[in-house]
């Protein structure tokens, strides 16, 4: 156990995480050591968790051997419970805090839609790991009960799970409502149900056990489900229906299915799961061409066991530990003060006092160490009090003439100083901050042993483009972090203050008081332009709390202090130099004006800079607010990372951005990333998006992306983010533990509800993998029931308009090397290639898909290739396709339009009639390319499938009778009209007939009375 304790501790000292990505798990001898399950302090204490997570990875165990073909199960396990938790003598002390940020698997709040469902936070691509896996208390005090029946056997959900979280493969099952349905139709003209591998059979019903109708394309309608059979001979895939007992593997390339239109499919372009989890670190290089390597010792990572492992040797070790009560950071600033900081002293200088004035959280352990030839203590330990003049009073001022980079000594020194305090070693944050090379004894290299064992953090600075390319090795050995500053681009948001707010913030949700930057702001003024400048700060009511509004110009030695300002509130009161003292400050040293908000309300806040002087300067505008003390609500948080540090030129930089409260994921904001790069070029801003396009793997899930590609040479570049909200902007709310079909596309990839026979199974025909379209039912709604559309009401229901807010964060830095000028970057790969409708009778097809660019994502491209072919060949060989040329085209064209934008066309299908098209597929693909002849890749398949005649209406011929049946009416009309006039034109003439008479016999009977 002891081994086990130090083994765990060796790993999150060492583990390195960027963002959210795990890295502290490793498979040494075919076992996974280090991987740590944290109960939140929100779950209610109850010992049946923790040995129902037990049992869990027991279970698991076993099945991760034979599904690794005896590669991998799980050794060593640690189970973290809360601080609120009562002690037992059972549960290891921890002098930690914070353990939540290091879990695989998290036993915490229900996520809004998942519910109970376990699921894994997936942010990145094919490939990639992903973040947690999560587990609601209800599921982890049920899933050996009634939620076995719901979920499947739990150690097959780990199983499932872990390959997101461990190998960063995708689901394999279809859903309605999505870009990866749950049924399509192959070449075979037969209903396939989505998924791997094609061999499972079952039946195609709706949940009480009705026909399956079809839809207005003759597909099955989004009440019509796969309900496979218990019993069946398919060994895959964990991806798809694990629960099966006949299912025991995954997908290789012997059984992979890659024409189902899946997200695994879809995002790893056709692989087979065991494909990509061979090239994973853990058992790279064992495949060849997809079969296993003939065995040698040196050429595989893990290799197989002859024959399955004792059942002891798969039994994970447990080990429980408790955490101890949250604690405030504690952190050394290890400051660089060489001959080479002269240029850049007073920027230094100022950066370093707004940090420790407004970003250096109150009640935290701070040291502040010097260095140039050797080491100076400016700041022993001391807790980080309201009033900061006593710590700004200490910090350097002036640089080292002549003074060499002695970091090792630095180090050195912080070791003596935690040796002589006897402070706690382990999660201690040295935030080193340094320009250039190392150039004096000691090296680093040397006590970077020590710094490890001891549990030190190195998160490191470099100051300017010049500092030691070491720094991301050191911090990536002690499990921090790097960032970037840059000394010479003009308007950088990734101020220093900031890196060191960032540097030393812990990223643990439990921390609700935690300080947020909220806005972060750079104004130029320019000579003879106008002397002032205006900006708003949208402050939400979940934020409020000692609130500050910072605006720091840059500072020059013989230009006196030159700006004002103006602080207006939403209810119109306004703050400026008149204002109480303990609200307003201005600080002529670092040139800082502050204003101090004890309690601030929500809304707009605006601001109004004024400058005395027309000479051109720069002012800095930072806005940090605490969680409100009234609402007491979760804020939303924004995170910014890249899961690659180092670019080799022309590969681009996956940017991302993940925005939750809590566990509820917020849509359709605005996200602007904003890259600082090496030269003096000012930063460049991008859109990150949550379409579903290009970098981003899935639409509305709360994960916004995009690919950098504007490099201008090699070098660190760093990264921070802006959000605001826009007049669309949602999150997710509410959950439901029956949620059914009817759940959104959230951050995660959950675990597949297994749905209840509406019948006995005996009552049913036999099974089949696949369906003759022509045996659904025609539905005279188009699939939309009534139910569909609750289910539909009660998604939109669960959406939550979100008041406005604005965030800022830092996200780190990557390195580019081998940059060369010139058009490297190909188009992007069109991921949303759709058949929107077809119309059999006219043999046409309307296809609609989101431009990619010229260099991936950006630009526009130069032309468009679109090819057709009747077989699945077209995705292994775009060339058999049939290509679409304008003469096919009845509406839209193939001019590339500008990236992002949306490109529909209409087209004929040559030769074609009705009775050689219904109940048929033809699938298409696509390509751009750029005018340097660089090809982006092969789109994915979209497929269009002509109904039967009883599916779909002739609008033609209907319009044709409509119009004969219109003609005809006119006909019966215009007689009926004529019959109409007459009767009355002989009415009338009768009518006047009689009249006539009348009177020429009343002259008679008169003249015979005039005569007598």
């Amino acid at each position: 156990m002891g081994r086990m304790v130090a083994m765990l501790f060796f790993i999150l000292s060492t583990g390195f995480v960027l963002g959210l990505v795990r890295a502290n798990i490793v498979l040494h001898e075919n076992g996974y050591e280090g991987v740590v399950v944290v109960i939140g302090e929100k779950v209610p204490e109850d010992p049946n968790i923790i040995e129902n997570l037990k049992l869990m990875f027991e279970d698991g165990s076993r099945v991760l051997d034979e599904a690794t073909h005896h590669r991998a199960h799980f050794r060593e396990v640690t189970i973290v419970v809360p601080s609120t938790w009562t002690h037992k003598e059972e549960y290891m002390n921890t002098s930690g805090s914070g353990w939540m940020k290091h879990a695989d698997v998290r036993v915490d709040e229900p996520h809004p839609v998942h519910g109970d469902a376990p699921y894994t936070l997936q942010l990145g691509g094919c490939g990639d790991p992903g973040a947690y896996i999560h587990l609601s208390p209800g599921y982890a005090t049920a899933m050996y009960h009634h939620l076995q029946s719901v979920y499947g056997p739990p150690g097959k959900v780990l199983v499932h799970e872990w390959s997101h979280l461990r190998w960063g493969v995708f689901d394999e099952y279809g859903e309605h409502d999505t870009h990866t349905p749950p049924f399509y139709i192959g070449e075979d003209r037969q209903v396939h149900v989505t998924g791997c591998s094609a061999d499972i059979k079952g039946w195609l019903m709706t949940k009480n056990g009705s026909e399956c109708h079809a839809d207005h394309s003759g597909m099955p309608n989004r009440q019509c489900h796969f309900f496979p059979a218990p019993r069946n001979n398919a060994t895959a895939s964990f991806m798809n229906l694990y629960f099966l007992d006949s299912v025991t593997m995954f997908c290789d390339n012997n059984t992979h299915n890659s024409f189902a239109p899946n997200t695994h499919n879809l995002q790893c372009d056709g692989r087979s799961v065991w494909d990509v989890i061979s090239q994973h670190q853990d058992f790279k290089d064992n495949m060849l061409n997809g079969t296993l390597k003939p065995w040698t010792s040196s050429s595989y990572r893990n290799p197989p066991q002859e024959k399955q492992p004792h059942p002891q040797v798969l039994t994970p070790r447990f080990q429980v530990i408790q955490e101890a009560a949250l604690e405030k950071p504690r952190f050394v600033l290890l400051l660089d003060l060489s001959g080479s900081m002269d240029q850049y002293m007073n920027q230094f200088y100022q950066a370093v006092v707004r940090f420790v004035r407004n970003l250096a959280p109150t009640g935290s352990l701070m040291s502040v160490v010097s260095f140039a030839n050797t080491s100076r203590l400016d700041l022993n330990f001391t807790v980080v009090p309201e009033d900061r003049d006593d710590i700004v009073a200490s910090l350097p001022k002036t640089y080292t003439v002549g003074g060499y980079t002695a970091i090792g000594g630095a180090l050195e020194f912080v070791l003596q100083l935690v040796e002589e305090t006897g402070i706690e070693g382990k999660g201690l944050m040295v935030v080193l901050i340094t320009d250039g090379e190392e150039t004096i004894h000691p090296k680093v290299e040397t006590k970077l042993p020590a710094v490890k064992r001891k549990g030190i953090i190195i998160n490191t600075v470099s100051f300017g483009p010049n500092a030691t390319d070491c720094l991301e090795f050191w911090a990536k050995e002690t499990g921090g972090r790097s960032y970037y500053h840059s000394t010479g681009s003009s308007g950088s948001l990734s101020s220093l203050d900031a890196l060191l707010f960032d540097a030393i913030t812990k990223d643990d949700d439990r921390q609700i008081d935690q300080l947020l930057q909220v806005y972060r702001m750079t104004h130029n003024i320019t000579a003879g332009r106008n002397h002032f400048q205006v900006g708003e700060v949208v402050l939400d009511s979940s934020l409020g709390h000692e609130t500050r509004f910072t605006f720091t110009e840059t500072f020059f030695p013989h230009i006196p202090f030159s700006i004002s300002v103006t602080l207006r509130a939403p209810d119109g009161q306004e703050y400026d130099a008149g204002s109480n003292s303990r609200i307003y400050h201005a600080d002529n040293t670092t040139r800082t004006i502050t204003f101090n908000i004890l309690e601030a309300m929500p809304g707009r806040w605006e601001y109004n800079i004024r400058f005395r002087f027309s000479t051109p300067n720069e002012v800095q505008v930072a806005v940090t607010s605490h969680p409100s003390r009234k609402t007491r609500q979760v804020p939303i948080r924004v995170k910014a990372w890249m899961p690659a540090s180092n670019i080799t030129y022309p590969e681009p930089a996956l940017v991302y951005a993940y925005i939750s409260q809590g566990y509820s994921t917020v849509l359709d904001a605005t996200v602007t990333a904003v890259i600082v790069p090496p030269t003096e070029d000012g930063p460049i801003t991008f859109s990150l998006l949550d379409n579903g396009v290009g970098a981003d793997t899935r639409a509305k899930d709360g994960i916004y992306s995009a690919y950098f590609t504007q490099f201008s040479a090699n070098g660190r570049y760093s990264l921070s983010a802006t959000v605001s909200t826009s007049n669309r902007t949602v999150k997710l709310q509410g959950y439901s533990t029956d949620r059914g079909e009817d759940h959104l596309r959230v951050p995660g990839s959950s675990a597949i509800r297994r749905l209840s026979f509406p019948e006995e199974e005996k009552m049913l025909s036999d099974p089949r993998s696949k369906f003759p379209p022509d045996e659904l039912v025609p539905s005279e709604d188009g699939g939309r029931s009534k139910d569909g559309a609750d289910d539909l009401d009660r998604t939109v229901n669960r959406l939550q308009k979100v008041e406005p807010f604005t965030r800022f964060t830092s996200g780190g830095i990557f390195k580019v090397n081998n940059f060369h000028p010139g058009d490297q970057q190909p188009p992007g790969r069109v991921t949303d290639l759709v058949v929107s409708s077809v119309y059999l009778y006219d043999a046409s097809v309307t296809l609609a898909w989101t431009s990619p660019g010229d260099d991936l994502y950006t630009g526009t491209a130069s032309s468009l290739e679109l090819r057709y072919h009747k077989t699945m060949k077209i995705h292994h060989n775009f060339k058999l396709g049939y290509p679409v040329n304008s003469s096919l085209l009845t509406y839209g064209d193939l001019t590339p339009k500008p990236a992002g934008d949306l490109h529909t066309i209409i087209l004929t299908i040559p030769g074609e009639t009705a009775e050689n098209l219904e109940g048929r597929a033809i699938f298409f693909a696509l390509r751009a390319r750029d005018e340097s002849g660089n090809s982006g890749d092969l789109s994915n398949i979209a497929t269009a499938y002509f109904p039967y005649k009883k599916y779909t209406r002739n609008i033609k011929e209907e319009q044709k009778m409509d119009a004969i049946s219109g003609l005809v009416v006119l006909v019966v009309l215009a007689a009926i009209i004529i019959i109409i006039v007459a009767f009355i034109a002989s009415v009338k003439f009768l009518h006047v007939r009689k009249r006539k008479q009348r009177k020429e016999q009343q002259l008679v009977e008169a003249g015979n009375r005039y005569c007598g």
